[in-house]
């Protein structure tokens, strides 16, 4: 399931989220694995589920495979950096998947 969250999230973010979003969201949609900048250090993760946090920040919870100790943590889109999908695809969530995460209030789109 994937909403679009286009209009006042794009207009507060600019083009450069607009771009983020549609990989996010492509990448949730194919199960396609991302690599990213956070904190200093690349990660590679498996995009679970993206939305708005209660204190409205855009989140995105992944199942990392690579980068960090956490195996499903929870990244502030706004600092993740060179974020890119890769040709690589996954079968099934990560280990802890719940549907309609209780970290975010609003899903945008989710496995």
């Amino acid at each position: 399931m994937c909403l679009s969250p286009m209009g006042s999230l794009v207009a507060r973010l600019g083009m450069k989220a607009n771009r983020m979003n549609e990989i996010i969201v492509d990448s949730i949609r194919k199960r396609r694995r991302l690599r990213f900048t956070y904190n200093g250090k690349t990660r590679i993760a498996e995009p679970q589920c993206y939305g708005i946090g209660a204190k409205g920040t855009e989140l995105l919870r992944v199942h990392q495979i690579e980068g960090g100790t956490q195996r499903e943590p929870l990244f502030d889109v706004s600092r993740m950096e060179d974020l890119v999908a890769l040709n690589e695809v996954f079968s099934k969530p990560g280990p802890n998947y719940k549907k309609n995460d209780s970290a975010m209030r609003t899903i945008f789109c989710q496995l």
